[in-house]
C-alpha cells in the first residue's frame, strides 16, 4: 500500500509539476530527465489541490503506515516515530506564514497532513485489530534495534523525498544573484 502511495505521488511530479523540482536535477544526472520530460502532461487538467496538496498527504499516508508495519501495527509502540514527520511537516507550514521558513502557508497542506495522519492510524489500528489478530506474536517479532533502524531508515527516505520535491532550485537565489545552473556551471570549472 505504502508503496503504491509513492508510486501515485511520483507519478503525479513527473506528468504534472515542473522540471525546477529538486528531484529532475537528480534525473538529469543518472541520465533519464530526456524520458521523464517525453511523459509531461498538462497540468490544467488535475485540479490545484489535487496537484500540490493531495501528494503532501498521500506521502505521510505512507510514511504512517511503514512505521507502522516496522512497529508490528502496534501503535502504542510507534505513534512516536510516527508523529515526528508530521510534527515537522505541520511546523514547517506554519512557519512559512511569517517568512521564517521559504515556501508559500497553505492551509490545504495542514488540512492534507492532517487527514493524512488520522487515516494513518486508523489504518494501523484496523491492521492490528483484524489482520494481524491470529498471528501469533512471537511470529511477528523483531529486535528493537532493528526496528530502531529501519524507523531511522524511513524517515531519512521520506526526508530525501521531500528536499526532491522542493520547487526552490529553479528560481533565483536571494543570497548569490544567481540560478542553479550557473552555480553549477562555476563548480564545474
Amino acid at each position: 500500500m505504502a508503496l503504491c502511495c509513492v508510486l501515485f505521488c511520483g507519478m503525479m511530479y513527473i506528468y504534472f509539476r515542473p522540471d525546477t523540482l529538486k528531484m529532475f536535477h537528480f534525473f538529469r544526472y543518472i541520465g533519464i530527465l530526456d524520458i521523464l520530460e517525453n511523459m509531461k502532461r498538462d497540468p490544467s487538467v488535475v485540479s490545484s489541490w489535487v496537484l500540490y496538496n493531495l501528494p503532501d498527504g498521500v506521502w505521510l499516508f505512507a510514511y504512517t503506515i511503514i512505521i507502522g508495519c516496522i512497529w508490528n501495527f502496534k501503535i502504542r509502540d510507534c505513534w512516536m516515530f510516527i508523529l515526528v514527520m508530521p510534527t515537522i511537516s505541520i511546523s514547517h507550514e506554519f512557519m512559512q506564514m511569517p517568512g521564517i521558513m521559504h515556501g508559500t502557508y497553505d492551509p490545504n497542506d495542514v488540512f492534507a497532513y492532517i487527514v493524512a495522519l488520522v487515516a494513518g492510524f486508523v489504518y494501523i489500528y484496523f491492521i492490528e485489530k483484524f489482520a494481524f489478530k491470529t498471528v501469533r506474536r512471537v511470529e511477528r517479532r523483531r529486535t528493537s534495534s532493528l526496528k530502531l533502524f529501519l524507523t531511522m531508515f524511513t524517515f531519512s527516505l521520506f526526508v530525501l523525498l521531500a528536499i526532491g520535491s522542493d520547487d526552490t532550485v529553479g528560481r533565483i537565489s536571494a543570497n548569490t544573484g544567481c540560478s542553479f545552473e550557473k552555480v553549477e556551471e562555476n563548480h564545474g570549472d
